[in-house]
């Protein structure tokens, strides 16, 4: 009998990293990492946790995400987003392990009409985004069979997001807006978890390397994304004081310090291409998530009048 490959996550606290140490836990042999265990702005830190271990892969999902912090702690967001993946590959490369990255569609500047493809030329156009890149260009190029995951609008079980949030909203407040001319891809942390694995362990098959965009099928503006959370809990039985979600423009939301892209939406067909899999629809996936998660039931439990 083979024996399963043993899988650190580094970030297996977070929402995706949850997911993955979840998902893996049936093919592999998952070795979670947080916080606590490591810091990210730490290169002795880092060294410390990983060095000791036995490893045939590694997936970092952990970075600094908050897009408008990155613009006041610049140091600390290269530092854990572009560095420690760098410092990382080296120590995964000594071990002869394979390095997955998970990154993020803010790579791209938002100027193109439709999906990004692999293909595309990343132009961040935030410290996020930059940073983040520059960890892509610090994995390959430590090792060009190393693995780049750019996921897009990510929710899920593990930590409330935008779903919830908006849900939350709406038991409150009278009135809501979302841009309307913001495009991305809803992400199952769940189903990128699921589809994760076949570009690792595929028999037959060496693990994936360079770039793939791991997301679920289709596209929507903020707004219809919005909407479809409050349609969904609606329509199980909740009672919300905003039924109807309006429309404004991205440059009209003051909290925002960053730029941020006006279209991120990816295109999986290079994963299904590989895989034959292609993911499901985004719609299908927030259902599912919504119908079985707290928020729906805390709808359900507290009407509004």
């Amino acid at each position: 009998m083979n024996t399963p490959p043993r899988i650190v996550v580094v970030g297996a606290a977070g929402r995706f990293g949850q997911a993955m140490m979840e998902r893996f836990s049936g093919v592999a042999m998952p070795i979670g990492l947080t916080r606590e265990d490591v810091d990210l702005e730490s290169p002795e830190s880092i060294s410390g946790a990983l060095e000791p271990l036995d490893f045939e892969f590694l997936i970092l999902p952990a970075a600094l995400t908050a897009v408008d912090l990155c613009e006041k702690e610049q140091v600390a967001a290269y530092a854990i987003n572009a560095e420690a993946p760098r410092l990382i590959a080296e120590i995964c490369a000594r071990k002869s392990a394979h390095m997955t990255l998970i990154s993020t569609d803010f790579v791209f500047d938002g100027g193109k009409l439709g999906p990004y493809s692999e293909d595309d030329v990343p132009s961040p156009v935030s410290v996020y985004g930059s940073s983040k890149r520059k960890g892509e260009e610090n994995v390959l190029a430590e090792d060009a069979a190393n693995l780049v995951v750019r996921v897009s609008w990510l929710y899920g079980p593990g930590k409330p997001a935008f779903p919830e949030w908006i849900v939350e909203k709406a038991l409150s407040e009278m009135e809501l807006k979302l841009p309307a001319d913001k495009f991305g891809c809803p992400t199952s942390c769940i189903d990128a978890a699921d589809l994760l694995v076949p570009l690792l362990i595929a028999e037959g098959r060496t693990p994936a390397s360079g770039v793939f965009h791991l997301c679920n099928s289709g596209s929507c503006t903020w707004r219809e994304w919005g909407q479809a959370c409050l349609d969904i809990v609606r329509d199980a039985g909740a009672t919300l004081r905003v039924e109807s979600i309006g429309g404004n423009s991205l440059d009209d939301v003051a909290a925002f310090q960053a730029k941020r892209p006006s279209n991120s939406a990816l295109s999986n067909s290079k994963y299904t291409r590989l895989t034959g899999i292609k993911p499901r629809h985004w719609q299908e996936a927030l259902r599912d998530h919504l119908l079985s998660s707290a928020c729906t039931k805390r709808c359900q439990a507290a009407p509004c009048g």
